[in-house]
């Protein structure tokens, strides 16, 4: 770590880490290599693994979308994983973009996890209409207070506003902490509240908390009504990618704390800092790329050309789950375009994003207040009734 000695290589208003950072050590780690060379190299090939892996199966939704609003949503899911590792890997090539990378990966995270919760309500009821019907119908359980319920509207409306918070959040703070690094405000490594660091990660944090709580807390009340669509093997591919970062940020906190990777002669303290844990994430990114690969198959959707297909019902009431509907293909062809291109201009395009979630917003609103108003109706009817009983008391 001597190239930290030198004040002009230090960082700004007394952050320990300098302004740019940049490898000095030529240690060798294995054989010749020293350890920033050896991570590019293991870290590149998991990535172009992880990357072949995972476009695959996003150009096979692509080129089979014969469910769009299923399809998209399970693309965007699958496209943290790529963002997690060409994030990771270009923070291992060029130290210096690490900390103006770093935070973009949670934005995608947050995206994906909406795109997770608006694909479970697709499950169950794949139209605005149906969800209306659908949710309208349920009474779920409060999670503090068990013994009281709440309609499954109002449940749905508190899960997506915990939910849509969070990419909105973390882009929030990826910009301020861009601007802030700039400013030599930011500082990695302090928990000084003169930093911005110390409070963009206590705000992501709870932000990541309420949304991951919510998201958990709505898989278990409702996995039993789309249980033909494994949602816990999707939630658990989901899962892995998010948590295990999230321990491993934890650990190599720890680990550095107490000092035991400065120990190792051969990392410099950039290897410490961010090569280390970036490297890990990219090897980890291999098998839990193949684990989504299995999790969003693309069979489902694939359209079979016999006359009749046995399906379950897009929506059922109450009581009707287990029934079976003998369903016609109303969809003979894949909406995607040739080699699925317009399925890959749809999901790139940021403006579809925005639009899903302002037309999840409008029916969420609109199916509240009608809630609202026909209860409004019932009181005043129930009302009405009483004072008609009690005129008619009072006559006699």
């Amino acid at each position: 770590m001597g190239f930290l000695t030198t004040r002009a290589s230090l960082g700004s208003g007394g952050c320990e880490i300098p302004d740019h950072l940049a490898q000095y050590s030529t240690k060798p780690f294995v054989g010749s290599l020293s350890f920033y060379h050896f991570n590019m190299i293991v870290s590149g090939a998991c990535t172009v693994v992880v990357l072949v892996v995972m476009f695959s199966l996003m150009a096979r939704h692509a080129t089979h979308m014969s469910n769009p609003s299923e399809q998209l949503k399970i693309m965007r899911i699958c496209n943290l994983i790529p963002s997690y590792q060409v994030l990771s890997y270009v923070s291992i090539c060029v130290p210096n973009s690490y900390i103006y990378l770093k935070v973009f990966s949670e934005v995608m995270q947050g995206v994906a996890l909406y795109a997770f919760l608006m694909l479970l309500c697709d499950y169950m009821a794949p139209t605005d209409d149906a969800k209306v019907k659908f949710f309208s119908s349920l009474e779920v359980k409060r999670q503090w207070q068990p013994k009281k319920k709440r309609n499954g509207l109002a449940f749905l409306n508190l899960t997506w506003y915990s939910v849509i918070q969070y990419p909105i959040i973390t882009w929030i703070a990826a910009v301020s902490q861009v601007v802030t690094q700039a400013l030599h405000l930011y500082c990695l490594a302090s928990t000084s509240a003169k930093f911005s660091h110390v409070w963009l990660e206590v705000g992501t944090s709870l932000s990541t908390s309420v949304a991951i709580n919510a998201i958990l807390q709505f898989y278990m009340r409702m996995k039993e009504h789309m249980k033909e669509h494994r949602p816990f093997l999707k939630l658990v591919a989901f899962k892995l990618a998010v948590g295990l970062v999230l321990l491993e940020q934890i650990l190599f906190l720890i680990l550095t704390k107490v000092g035991v990777l400065s120990k190792m002669t051969s990392l410099t303290y950039i290897d410490t800092m961010m090569g280390l844990p970036t490297m890990v994430i990219c090897i980890q990114m291999v098998p839990i790329s193949f684990f989504v690969h299995y999790a969003y198959p693309t069979k489902p959707y694939e359209i079979s050309y016999k006359p009749h297909v046995l399906r379950p019902q897009a929506y059922q009431p109450l009581g009707d789950a287990d029934e079976e509907t003998l369903m016609n293909n109303t969809q003979k062809h894949y909406q995607g375009g040739r080699w699925g291109l317009h399925a890959w201009a749809v999901y790139l395009n940021p403006i579809d994003i925005v639009q899903d979630i302002l037309s999840a917003h409008r029916m969420i609103s609109r199916a509240r207040a009608m809630q609202k108003a026909q209860v409004k109706e019932e009181m005043q009817e129930e009302m009405a009734q009483y004072e008609t009983g009690y005129d008619n008391r009072q006559g006699a």
